[in-house]
């Protein structure tokens, strides 16, 4: 009787033990599931701000790649434009080059993501590295296109037109007078104008060709984003 009544208490303390060992083992598992789905939600609200900001920045760079084609289309017309004759559309070739296309990056996704050191969240190995190159280098480089055409347009070229071209109320030298039409086209077609324009065609150029190579970036990240929301 006595050896029954400790085998039987001995099997009621591990039936008791196997029993909280699978109490703990399930309430681990519970929790890991638990954290799975948050860990998941959060990477689906990083993902889905990612490609909001990304859309932005499509668009932004959609629309200065258009400036930046009809800037580079005037420029080539000015620079070929018949010597010595007015005409209104030589005006709008000219001070089409007094603009350029700056571009600054929504990138208020990525901020947060390093500043609260998240990036893990997002489980695509080849996506993280797409989106950090995207961030570091690709906006990086349009940043540094931009900067230098503008640099030229503000330090070069609208000095040049403030000194040289003649005064006309807003620029409009469709209502001017004979004298300062002929002071316009000569300054417009000058030696030193056609070099600043020439050079500021060519900076126009690597600005859109940036621009256009970040683009399709954008869209392959975004593609990769969502397949990855999808999956």
């Amino acid at each position: 009787m006595k050896k029954e009544s400790r085998f039987g208490k001995l099997r009621y303390f591990f039936a008791e033990l196997l029993i909280l060992i699978i109490g703990i083992t399930a309430s681990f598992a519970l929790n890991e599931y638990r954290l799975g789905n948050q860990e998941q939600r959060q990477e689906d609200e990083m993902l889905k701000s990612f490609s909001k900001n990304l859309e932005v920045d499509s668009l932004r760079l959609s629309s200065s790649i258009k400036v930046l084609e009809k800037q580079i289309e005037f420029a080539e017309k000015l620079l070929l434009s018949e010597q010595g004759v007015y005409t209104d559309s030589l005006v709008i070739f000219a001070l089409s080059q007094l603009t350029y296309a700056p571009f600054d990056s929504n990138d208020i996704t990525y901020q947060q993501m390093r500043s609260t050191g998240t990036s893990h969240l997002i489980t695509n190995d080849s996506l993280a590295t797409e989106i950090v190159g995207l961030y570091e280098n690709g906006f990086e480089i349009v940043t540094l296109w931009s900067e230098i055409d503008g640099e030229h347009v503000r330090q070069n070229l609208i000095p040049f037109v403030e000194e040289h071209f003649p005064f006309e109320k807003n620029l409009n030298y469709t209502i001017a007078d004979a004298a300062t039409r002929k002071a316009f086209v000569k300054a417009a077609q000058s030696d030193q104008f056609s070099h600043l324009v020439q050079f500021g065609e060519s900076y126009k150029v690597s600005t859109k060709a940036s621009y256009e190579e970040v683009l399709e970036d954008i869209r392959l990240v975004l593609a990769m984003i969502n397949a990855q929301l999808e999956n």
